[in-house]
């Protein structure tokens, strides 16, 4: 399809307000371009059993290991979060001190703590936050997180319960999740852990996290909410230590073990939610008929090329699908209501360029109303979709290249009816 007739449909979507502000414009211009030229050239994880009822039977007062002694010291000192001895501690082997501070105190007077992180590369300090990544394990500390409830009318409990309930709900990619239960470590904190897989839509895999939150009250209505995320592909074999030493001064067990990303990703590919024939693009999943495949040198990060063996240019066509933020709610249902005018309205925006224009409701789709249309430019054939989820929009088009014949046009028909009738929204 001419690259001009694919722009002017997406400037026709930008003035019907369904284009995020300031979003990348699918560049079919750059696919057709490419083709041209080729013309011309041619669970929970379960954690191991010790095993060592027998060795304990014999050796009852078994000798501690360095880490619990250190783990014993540093508690004893008193090198723990919230606590005037942490600062200037520079007894760990995997952390670094950050200070933060926050006025936002029942008193008025400032808070300044000491807040131990991963000794990373990149640290990030921000007023009342720190942040920092290493051996696998991000921590966030925040002496001053949004929290909904009233420090003095609720339970440390259900504050970060409620907390961990609105991550879950706004976090996108994210499978088979368990969120485990919220716990009161004292009277002063509390700790929830939860697993699950995270969809990377740029290299199309999944992979197994393990996460701990733990808020604690410090005192003068300061709570500090403290987030370890641990990235079980890209641990080492020290990884334990460094969980040791934020276990010892954020006074929390971590449950995580060496064997949890294997665990996890076995029980993912072997769940429900799990399909191994879908494509995922994060947002979206669904699956084409065989031989299709995601054309990995036309494919950006800002746009997504399936074909029938995974060339968009060399082959009949191909399929591409877009997902942006709208700001009316309702665009969808204002074109579907008069499809009349609707057709008009794109006949004189794109003119001449296009011929046998069809606009049509496509119904309830799993993207939700969908709005379609069929047009020929400069004998390449072209099928768009618009739809709308809330403020969601979506636009999956299909190009099938001219002198293709009606054989490629029945196969690209078929494909787009098994997207609509697999396609699953993510988030």
């Amino acid at each position: 399809m001419k690259n001009k007739t694919i722009a002017a449909l997406l400037i026709v979507s930008m003035l019907s307000g369904l284009t995020a502000c300031g979003s990348k414009e699918p560049s079919a211009s750059d696919l057709t371009a490419n083709r041209t030229r080729e013309i011309e050239e041619i669970e929970e994880p379960e954690e191991k059993e010790d095993e060592k009822e027998t060795e304990e039977t014999e050796k009852p007062e078994e000798k501690e290991t360095e880490t619990e002694e250190k783990e014993e010291k540093e508690a004893a000192t008193g090198i723990v979060f919230g606590s005037d001895e942490a600062k200037g501690y520079d007894g760990f082997e995997y952390l670094m001190e950050e200070l933060i501070s926050t006025s936002n105190t029942k008193s008025g007077n400032k808070m300044t703590l000491s807040v131990f992180v991963p000794d990373g590369d990149y640290p990030s300090v921000s007023g009342s936050y720190a942040t920092s990544e290493r051996m696998g394990v991000m921590v966030d500390v925040d002496i001053d997180p949004y929290l909904r409830y009233d420090y003095e009318d609720y339970t440390v409990s259900e504050n970060l319960e409620d907390y961990v309930e609105e991550e879950i709900e706004y976090s996108s990619y994210i499978y088979g999740v368990e969120v485990g239960e919220v716990k009161e470590v004292g009277d002063d904190i509390a700790v929830c852990e939860l697993t699950y897989m995270q969809f990377d839509s740029y290299d199309g895999s999944y992979a197994p996290y393990y996460q701990v939150y733990c808020l604690k009250e410090l005192g003068d209505n300061v709570m500090g909410l403290v987030d370890i995320c641990i990235m079980a592909d890209d641990t080492t074999g020290k990884t334990k230590n460094l969980l040791a030493e934020l276990s010892s001064f954020y006074e929390i067990e971590i449950g995580w073990d060496e064997s949890f990303g294997e665990t996890k990703r076995a029980a993912f590919e072997n769940s429900d939610e799990f399909n191994a024939d879908a494509f995922n693009l994060g947002f979206m999943s669904f699956e084409l008929p065989e031989g299709w495949e995601k054309d990995e040198d036309e494919s950006s990060y800002g746009e997504t090329y399936f074909a029938p063996g995974g060339d968009a240019i060399g082959g009949y066509g191909y399929i591409s699908i877009e997902e942006d933020y709208a700001y009316d709610e309702g665009v969808i249902d204002e074109m579907l209501e008069d499809l009349e005018y609707t057709q008009e309205y794109f006949e004189e925006v794109l003119g001449e360029d296009v011929s046998n224009l069809i606009v049509e409701d496509a119904g309830e789709t799993f993207l939700g109303k969908t709005l379609k249309m069929e047009m020929k430019a400069d004998g390449d054939t072209g099928i768009f979709y618009i739809a709308q989820s809330g403020y969601s929009q979506y636009a999956i088009y299909a190009v099938i290249w001219a002198g293709e014949g009606e054989e490629a046009y029945e196969s690209m028909e078929e494909a787009l009816d098994k997207l609509f009738e697999t396609g699953k929204l993510n988030n």
